[in-house]
């Protein structure tokens, strides 16, 4: 756990921060500009605020009160930058282990090297590995410090599309392996939706919102920090069927009665039956109906119950309740000639290669 109560003065405006971080992934989220990295420079140290305190795990770091300031290197927080600093002179190897503690620490690096897929690479020097990989490393020299607390700041902005395909799921697999808080910044809500549904948002240096996400699109205050950003639907699931022959996946809920069917590409993910997997359904690729459509190719048609109406300018998101909630974007002109209401009976319907997969 992780408790902030700080005033940072900053050139155009003070970030003053009190939250609670739990365990687990916490994205933090705002414009550039807002005084996320500040924050994260914060709590590791990088940054003196002027006045409050940290705690992290129960032991005060940071204290003006008490004239308390634990150095960078002793906090025990692995922070990531989003352009990775490795030492360049160094194999990756070596970077994976700089500043790891003295003492027989090879089963612990053994874990990491093959949590992140590196033990091919342990002899390259960062100029001959993607970007991918040089992430990875990263991650990983961050994790062999014995951390309490990891920090991601903008991990995915240095990267494109296929790469942060490539390092989405590690990240995942650090918060399902390693129990520690972890904070992750991005000015992009749909990064950090594939990892977390846990958000704070930040602008002008204030948190303006802490919640789950379905929770702060409910407030109207709080439009206009989503306003710029396509919605999307964020859901984990477990698989209950895998068929080989068609590259369907059969998804299912909690003890939800509606399925999900994902097209998976069977070269790059290998599901078996009862893991858990997340997927991604943009609310725009979902429409809706009063009644099931037989006969047509649409594979998904979920029942379920209006539950609130958002107005954003000329669309209108729809939290609808099927087993699970999941947004969908229309018009305000569906909504009208459809007439449409909170409690209205409605179906779901989006097709399975709408479907994105973490993996």
């Amino acid at each position: 756990m992780i408790q902030v109560d700080i005033k940072l003065k900053r050139d155009n405006f003070d970030v003053i921060v009190n939250e609670t971080f739990g365990m687990g992934i916490t994205g933090i989220f705002g414009p550039s500009g807002s005084g996320k990295t500040s924050l994260m420079n914060a709590i590791c140290g990088l940054a003196r605020p002027e006045k409050g305190s940290i705690n992290l795990n129960g032991k005060k770091v940071f204290s003006t009160d008490e004239k308390i300031n634990t150095p960078v290197e002793k906090r025990r927080i692995g922070y990531v930058f989003q352009e990775g600093r490795l030492f360049p002179h160094l194999t990756v190897e070596k970077n994976l282990r700089y500043g790891m503690k003295s003492g027989d620490q090879d089963g612990f690096f053994n874990k990491i090297v093959s949590l992140l897929n590196l033990g091919h690479l342990l002899k390259s020097k960062p100029t001959k590995i993607s970007g991918g990989e040089r992430q990875r490393t990263a991650l990983g020299r961050a994790l062999l410090s014995s951390p309490q607390l990891l920090l991601l700041d903008e991990p995915f902005s240095a990267l494109d599309a296929n790469l942060r395909q490539q390092i989405l799921p590690f990240l995942l697999k650090i918060h399902q392996t390693i129990n520690i808080p972890i904070l992750v910044v991005s000015h992009d809500i749909t990064d950090l939706l594939k990892l977390t549904n846990r958000i704070c948002l930040m602008q002008q240096g204030r948190v303006v919102g802490h919640d789950d996400y379905h929770e702060l699109l409910k407030k109207p205050e709080l439009q206009h920090c989503f306003s710029n950003h396509s919605l999307i639907n964020a859901i984990t699931m477990k698989v209950s069927r895998v068929d080989l022959e068609s590259g369907i996946t059969q998804l299912s809920y909690g003890e939800s009665h509606n399925w999900i069917k994902v097209v998976v590409e069977k070269s790059r993910l290998n599901y078996q039956k009862d893991d858990n997997i997340k997927i991604f359904i943009p609310s725009d690729d979902i429409a809706l109906s009063a009644h099931r459509l037989p006969n047509v190719t649409i594979q998904n048609q979920l029942d379920g119950v209006i539950r609130d109406i958002i107005e954003r300018e000329n669309v209108r998101i729809c939290i609808v309740d099927v087993g699970f909630p999941l947004l969908v974007e229309i018009t305000a002109e569906s909504l009208k000639r459809m007439d449409i209401e909170v409690g209205f009976p409605v179906w779901c319907l989006f097709k399975s290669v709408a479907i994105d997969v973490a993996g």
